[in-house]
């Protein structure tokens, strides 16, 4: 695989991310239907949105966590994949790290939760849950990154092995 196809893939994923923070991931709106028609309640977040959203209501450890494993775990990866694209002789021990917080990046396990609580709340009679773009942008973040760290860890293995 030539190292600036995977360094295109890699920017366009980290494009996915950034639209999967920004826009919208999951609107839920419970109404009551009965002489007349009551909204009782109407949400949309995004992940930059549910944030501040735990901030301001102090439920930091969820906050902390989302922040952790959705935003930083993220950059970081997204920073030594650079490195292993661009550097001459990139450690090898920096690929064992990426496949290593690839598993434990949270980033996938929170699209599934967004996709569970679309499920759930559409279970519901009065209840109406619709997955918004920033899901979707998220999602291909999420699958793009995989492979990407996938094919990185091959690169990176066959450089060392032609050295």
């Amino acid at each position: 695989m030539n190292k600036y196809v995977l360094l295109l893939l890699h920017v366009i994923s980290l494009v996915l991310l950034g639209f999967g923070w920004v826009l919208d991931m999951l609107h839920i709106d419970i109404s009551v239907h009965y002489i007349i028609d009551f909204n009782l309640f109407s949400e949309k977040r995004s992940v930059l949105g549910m944030l501040e959203k735990l901030w301001k209501d102090g439920n930091y450890f969820p906050y902390t966590l989302i922040f952790l494993f959705g935003i930083i775990v993220p950059l970081i990866k997204s920073g030594i994949i650079f490195y292993l694209l661009l550097g001459k002789n990139p450690a090898a021990k920096w690929q064992r790290f990426v496949s290593a917080i690839s598993k434990w990046a949270m980033a996938d396990v929170f699209a599934i939760s967004i996709f569970v609580a679309f499920l759930g709340a559409n279970a519901m009679e009065s209840t109406k849950a619709v997955l918004l773009p920033g899901f979707y942008y998220f999602s291909g973040y999420v699958i793009l990154s995989g492979i990407i760290a996938v094919l990185c860890g091959k690169l990176v293995s066959e450089k060392s092995n032609l050295s």
